[in-house]
């Protein structure tokens, strides 16, 4: 009698932690600006690290009209958001104000109204900028003159800081800036002729660089000009470009899992925002395919080696 006293009474405390677990549990909504292969990992590390929440993702293809539809299918519902990229970020906000909001790939969440306090938080998505340019000028220390395309209502500001990074550490940054994607092309090859022709070309996280048909593009043609790409995710170094040193996206992952966990749990006070942790990565391949010798520091400073 005694043993299956004891049994019943494990069995009960069994239920109950289930029961307590599926009452931490939460509907996740994932609102991306649009379908950006580099921030996949993230995506993955916090459907890992936060599993006992359902998750649902929803593109916004970087377009208003897609994101009306979307947004207007959650309203009124019960979910956590999840928000990557400016837009998604800044129309979640404004369009349902309710709904607990992590935010994360938004490089200036202030200027977005976006400040953490009650039911807002988020992950930072961004290391000092003069750090970047340091460990690009380590990695190929001939690589005096660096182009950058960008959209200013995306990385406007993120561009001034590197302008004003750039002098410091003894580079030149030439700045193009566009209004749309079609003008890539266009700006592109007026930083590769010229007297002011670049070393190397920088692309920052801005969404308008980061299409599939765009980011290709870029990679395809700095290479034919046989001039590397210094990238601000690993995952374009995975995909041709010489070297990034930026937030590290499984541990961007990590972390929003921790905040919507933390939001799942009724913790609705001010949650400061998260900072992921950095990593050095080069292509090695690449870097022999465009002759540049790596210097040995560079790569024992490295996190990650293709």
């Amino acid at each position: 009698m005694k043993t299956r006293g004891w049994r019943a009474c494990a069995l009960a405390l069994v239920a109950a932690s289930a029961v307590a677990a599926r009452a931490g549990a939460a509907d996740v909504a994932i609102v991306k600006s649009s379908e950006v292969a580099a921030w996949r990992p993230a995506i993955d590390a916090l459907r890992r690290s936060a599993a006992s929440h359902a998750f649902t993702e929803y593109d916004l293809r970087n377009d208003r009209a897609t994101a009306d539809g979307v947004l207007a299918g959650l309203r009124g519902k019960n979910f956590i958001v999840v928000a990557m990229g400016p837009l998604a970020a800044q129309l979640v906000r404004t369009n349902l104000p309710e709904a607990p909001l992590v935010y994360s790939m938004v490089q200036e969440p202030a200027k977005l109204g976006l400040s953490p306090g009650p039911n807002v938080t988020g992950v930072a998505f961004t290391i000092p900028i003069k750090n970047q340019i340091a460990a690009f000028r380590m990695v190929n220390p001939k690589g005096v003159r660096i182009g950058v395309i960008y959209k200013d209502e995306n990385t406007g500001r993120l561009v001034e800081e590197a302008e004003k990074a750039a002098g410091l550490l003894r580079v030149a940054l030439l700045a193009k800036p566009i209004t749309a994607e079609r003008e890539v092309p266009s700006a592109l090859r007026a930083l590769l002729t010229g007297d002011s022709a670049v070393d190397a070309l920088w692309i920052p996280p801005d969404p308008v660089l980061l299409g599939d048909e765009t980011r290709r593009f870029l990679m395809a043609e700095m290479l034919k000009a046989g001039r590397p790409i210094y990238a601000s995710s690993s995952a374009l170094v995975a995909e041709g470009a010489l070297v990034s040193n930026a937030p590290d996206f499984t541990s961007v992952g990590d972390q929003i899992a921790d905040l919507v966990n933390r939001l799942a749990s009724g913790e609705h006070g001010r949650i400061e925002m998260l900072v992921p942790r950095a990593e050095l990565v080069i292509n090695k391949k690449v870097a022999g395919r465009l002759k540049i010798e790596l210097p040995a520091e560079a790569l024992k400073a490295a996190s990650k080696v293709f």
